[in-house]
């Protein structure tokens, strides 16, 4: 009698288990949904409910973060970045959101040693987001040789990211090295020729070069996919508006 007492309550553990996985799972897909969707409150709620029954959910952890950051919660952010690297100090991922978290705040140097740390751990895959996250924060302390390694770095591990590419444009460009500036963005432009901001920046790459007849038809071009700031370079820049 005790056997069969101790058999139906372990059948009653796992079939209680089997439920709450199943239920958890389907709320990870439902919040990983209304993530996509960017309905970010109705996510970090869903996301909510599994943390509740199993807080070491990293899928669970992870989107909750994500929809937090996306949303500018930036403070729920920041309990649940900590309670993530608390648990698992050797994910690489946590430490990219919390970088991108001190980015947000403005706290480029702290955002610095999160991405530091996160490379120390991370695969290839999470390597080029983590580069080039640490680039923004370098580009936004000033530290444009800094970036630029950052850039070079991501483009080593997938040489057609074109957000890579841009940024490392953008740095040389602030360097004053147009010519290099030029040929990232024509690499990005390849990549993604309906990038109305790449040609902007191509052109104004090209007017500090000196090279102002091939300024005017990237301005043109970006004026005509709906940068303003190109319409204006036009008027300044290119004879009245005139190709």
């Amino acid at each position: 009698m005790i056997r069969a007492k101790h058999i139906l309550t372990l059948a009653f553990l796992l079939s209680f288990h089997q439920f709450g996985f199943s239920q958890g799972t389907n709320l990870l897909a439902m919040g990983f949904q209304k993530l996509e969707g960017k309905e970010f409150n109705e996510a970090i709620n869903l996301f909510s409910q599994v943390l509740n029954q199993e807080p070491r959910d990293t899928a669970a952890l992870s989107g909750i973060i994500r929809a937090s950051l996306l949303s500018n919660n930036l403070k729920g952010a920041q309990k649940h970045i900590e309670s993530a690297i608390s648990y698992y100090p050797s994910n690489p991922e946590f430490y990219l959101r919390e970088g991108i978290l001190n980015n947000l705040k403005g706290d480029y140097a702290k955002a610095i040693i999160s991405f530091d740390k996160g490379i120390g751990y991370s695969s290839q895959s999470i390597n080029i987001q983590l580069y080039i996250n640490r680039g923004v924060a370098n580009m936004q302390s000033e530290n444009y040789e800094g970036a630029v390694q950052d850039f070079t770095d991501a483009l080593e591990d997938n040489p057609r990211n074109s957000s890579a590419l841009n940024y490392r444009a953008f740095a040389n460009y602030r360097l004053g090295m147009y010519e290099e500036a030029v040929a990232d963005y024509n690499k990005a432009i390849d990549l993604n020729p309906d990038d109305a901001m790449a040609y902007y920046n191509r052109g104004m790459a090209h007017l500090r070069a000196g090279e102002k007849t091939k300024a005017c038809p990237d301005f043109h071009k970006a004026c005509s996919m709906g940068n303003k700031n190109a319409c204006r370079m036009i008027m300044t820049e290119c004879a009245g508006g005139k190709k």
